[in-house]
């Protein structure tokens, strides 16, 4: 007893344990500005009252290149190869896009021709104090891009082709129907744009995470938000527009790049010939064996470099670091181990 009381007069009179100090929280470093969401949309009147929209990423002093999306895309159609903004931005090269009839927030009108596209091409990038710029296009867009080329040849800083039309695509059956007849048949696709952007499971979607989902919301984007509720004026009347004669383009001695796929069917490399027969400057073919209509997505890292000054290079991936090869290569006769592109189509 006596023993314990000590124990316990030894344990009140000893020190009490020294408590480690609190340690204060690493401040916080808050933004002083907004992350980016999304390239918004502008707008602006042409002479006759009309609007035109249009995005733009608005780097000043960058390189522009102008975006012409595929069939049934909207002004945003360049947020689908954003999955490389990163890239784009250490390569400074500014984005602009310009909307076409019937398609996002702009109004349908049944007279709106290529002229008509050219022309709006031309307000906005005036308004923007664009002189020269490079101009891409993917499917569809080939047309428009056509266009373009030959309305201002001495403009184009460099013409760059991704699987891109030059005429009706050799699937489409728009040229024998009547614009009616050929919207009926669009209406249960453009009313579900998840079908309508239905994409190959073994492409790009398998390698970008969410790119289906982001196709999806530019196709309710294209044909929702202006309210069109599924409207499917516009898309068939740009099916209708490639059965006309293609652009006919003089004097463009800007260099020229195009890219298709061997195993194409809906545009085959042939598009891309017949542009290259057009052109002066110096034409560069980038084909790739085996490959189909995805390419216009696969291949945007190359298109980038192209834009920015390197279309002497090629990317390539080799075990697991990406750098620049010279000259055009033939992806066939790759070593192995070594893939085209940035790294990341690997994983």
């Amino acid at each position: 007893m006596i023993a314990r009381a000590a124990a316990l007069i030894a344990l009140a009179l000893a020190p009490a344990p020294v408590l480690a100090k609190p340690t204060a929280d690493a401040p916080i470093v808050f933004p002083d500005r907004f992350d980016p969401i999304g390239t918004p949309v502008q707008s602006v009147k042409t002479g006759t009252g009309r609007t035109v929209h249009f995005t733009d990423t608005g780097e000043a002093g960058w390189k522009p290149l102008l975006f012409i999306g595929g069939v049934g895309t909207s002004g945003r159609a360049p947020e689908l190869v954003a999955f490389l903004d990163t890239m784009r931005r250490r390569l400074k090269v500014r984005i602009i896009a310009v909307e076409r009839n019937g398609l996002g927030d702009s109004a349908y009108d049944p007279d709106w021709t290529f002229a008509d596209y050219t022309a709006d091409v031309r307000l906005v990038l005036d308004k923007l104090a664009v002189g020269r710029f490079s101009l891409a296009a993917i499917s569809g867009g080939g047309a428009y891009a056509g266009h373009v080329v030959a309305a201002m040849p001495e403009r184009i800083a460099s013409w760059h082709m991704l699987a891109a039309v030059s005429s009706s695509p050799a699937s489409g059956a728009a040229c024998g129907v009547d614009q009616a007849t050929l919207e009926a048949q669009l209406t249960p696709q453009i009313g579900a744009p998840r079908v309508w952007w239905d994409m190959p499971d073994d492409g790009v979607a398998a390698h970008v995470r969410g790119f289906d989902d982001r196709t999806a919301d530019e196709g309710a984007r294209a044909f929702f938000i202006a309210g069109q509720k599924g409207d499917a004026r516009g898309v068939a009347r740009e099916y209708k527009r490639f059965c006309d004669a293609p652009a006919q383009i003089k004097g463009l001695k800007a260099p020229a790049f195009f890219y298709y796929g061997t195993a194409d069917k809906l545009v085959p490399p042939s598009h891309g010939a017949f542009w290259g027969r057009q052109v002066q400057g110096k034409v560069t073919y980038r084909t790739y064996p085996g490959e189909g209509h995805d390419v216009q997505y696969r291949h945007w890292d190359q298109l980038l470099l192209d834009v920015a000054g390197y279309g002497n290079r090629t990317l390539v991936c080799d075990k697991g670091k990406a750098h620049l090869i010279a000259g055009p290569v033939d992806p066939a006769r790759l070593p192995s181990g070594r893939t085209l592109g940035v790294c990341a189509w690997t994983r």
